[in-house]
């Protein structure tokens, strides 16, 4: 396998200053050259500004007399300047002398043309008699070469001395890292190469110096690194035979635990089970000398349900809880709760635990939530849980008839008033068997209250049905009622009647309607009925 080749950390340093040196070197260098020619024209223009004053009364006499001699040397004495291009003296439009460095444009002499005006200096001459009188102008043009020339070696003697300065800076802040940062770390990471660090050892500092810099602070965070590692080696040590002693206390509740628990892998097998495992599988009737070879035996060898169960396991990869009905041999029923939970990649404990008393309490606790105490049929909430289960099917078979039956006793408060209301609660347990005795079992009987009934047929294939069950209630009804004591009493019904077929109706439109039939029917007299129509 490839080593990658190892780079100093010195050598790095070094480049890395060296290159922002350089760069920052760059940057002033064009600073400086910047700043040099842009000092070396002002000058340059200063300068011409002097000479302009020096020559301005010779040349305007020059061009008050028209002296062309004297325009001349006036003009070639500024030449002589190696700053100064060219020179051109005139009066109107009267050329009285011009100088160049360079051969002159062609133009007639009595007229000059200047094809670039901004790269002259102009200044007016006036008369030497008149200051309010202008004789004339004399134009000055720099020499841009000349003066490129002098801000270059201005700018290279600023550009030496500053490289100069930068390069010494450079070196000696290579040589203060080296000797003050990277040369201590080495030192560091040499001595943490044979350092003992198991035994407890701690790192020395490179040198006294460093024992209150970011160095020595490096320095005491591996010492403090070193022990917490001793720390923790010791701790695991301590944990190591922790787990051996919990894992002896372990095993003791796993043989003794009243609670059932197993190992299970993926496909269902048993790994190990404790003893109230083989406990709650004799409670429903298996063999003591069977092994308990699958998980299946939980489930009455329900493979899919086992495999849904660790397949949720391990989807949700959290505890999975189901409770678990175990039919025994002797068709004796026990329920078990079973918890899964996933302790390795295909391993899985289970907690099983015997809920059936639990199971039968929740069993009878549902049943009283839905029963009438007293007649022991539905009272109002559970007959709408299952009247409403019905309507959610009545799509199945629209070719049948469907019918809700409100009763109300007729004359039962005279009852509870003369008799008592022991004597009240007879008669409503009597009709209630009254009620399942006149109707199928398959259909729905409850009490909403007090002494209002309710039933719920369907599936009839004629409405005239309906009605005669209506009428055997009305018939059987007012016949007298044992009330104890030689005495009876008597009562009489009257019944609404919602009927319907095929169509998708609510429970509140069935009250409705059953309830404003029932009222018709009171409205007759009381102990009939009356089936509910549009019309009413």
């Amino acid at each position: 396998m490839a080593t990658s080749k190892k780079v100093s950390l010195v050598t790095r340093t070094t480049l890395w200053i060296l290159a922002v040196i350089a760069f920052v070197g760059l940057v002033f260098l064009w600073w400086g050259n910047t700043l040099a020619i842009k000092r070396e024209v002002a000058r340059a223009q200063e300068q011409l500004r002097q000479l302009l004053d020096t020559v301005e009364r010779s040349a305007s006499i020059a061009c008050f007399l028209q002296d062309q001699q004297l325009a001349k040397e006036v003009s070639q004495g500024l030449l002589s300047n190696k700053i100064v291009k060219r020179v051109v003296i005139r009066t109107g439009t009267t050329l009285l002398a011009e100088a160049a460095r360079l051969p002159k444009a062609a133009g007639g002499v009595e007229e000059t043309t200047i094809e670039h005006p901004a790269d002259f200096m102009r200044r007016q001459l006036v008369s030497p008699f008149n200051p309010d009188e202008v004789v004339g102008e004399i134009l000055l043009s720099p020499d841009s070469i000349e003066l490129k020339s002098q801000a270059i070696q201005a700018a290279y003697f600023i550009g030496i001395l500053l490289m100069v300065q930068i390069l010494a800076v450079g070196i000696t802040v290579v040589l203060v890292v080296y000797r003050l940062i990277t040369q201590p770390i080495k030192l560091i990471a040499d001595s943490l190469q044979v350092l003992p660090a198991e035994q407890g050892q701690t790192l020395a500092y490179p040198h006294r110096r460093h024992e209150r810099d970011e160095l020595g602070g490096l320095v005491n965070y591996i010492n403090h690194m070193i022990a917490r590692l001793v720390s923790l080696l010791n701790e695991e040590r301590n944990l190591r035979q922790q787990r051996e002693i919990e894992e002896r206390k372990f095993r003791s509740i796993f043989e003794n635990a009243d609670t059932g628990i197993f190992l299970v892998d993926q496909q269902g097998k048993m790994l190990s089970y404790n003893p109230a495992c083989r406990k709650l599988m004799r409670a429903v009737g298996r063999s003591e000398t069977d092994p308990i070879s699958r998980v299946t035996n939980f489930f009455n060898n329900d493979e899919m349900q086992v495999g849904d169960m660790i397949k949720a396991c391990l989807r949700e990869d959290k505890n999975v809880q189901q409770d678990i009905k175990l039919v025994g041999t002797d068709g004796g029923l026990r329920w078990v709760n079973i918890t899964l939970s996933r302790i390795e990649d295909v391993v899985f404990q289970g907690v099983a635990n015997d809920v059936t008393e639990r199971k039968l309490a929740e069993t009878a606790a549902q049943k009283a939530a839905v029963t009438d105490a007293l007649t022991g049929i539905f009272n109002r909430l559970g007959f709408e849980i299952n009247l409403q289960n019905r309507l959610n099917k009545i799509c199945e078979k629209p070719e049948f008839w469907l019918a809700l039956m409100l009763i109300d006793l007729d004359f039962f408060k005279q009852v509870n008033d003369t008799y008592g209301h022991d004597a009240g609660d007879r008669v409503l347990i009597h009709f209630a068997r009254l009620l399942e005795g006149s109707v199928r079992k398959s259909d729905l009987i409850g009490r909403l209250g007090g002494d209002e009934f309710v039933l719920f047929v369907d599936y009839i294939d004629q409405p005239q049905r309906v009605e005669k069950i209506a009428k055997n209630i009305i018939t059987n009804v007012a016949e007298p009622i044992d009330i104890g004591e030689g005495q009876t009493a008597q009562i009489g019904a009257s019944i609404g009647i919602a009927l319907f077929r095929g169509i998708s109706v609510s429970q509140e439109q069935l009250f409705k309607q059953a309830d404003e039939a029932m009222y018709q029917a009171k409205k007759k007299g009381r102990n009939t009925y009356c089936v509910y129509t549009q019309t009413h």
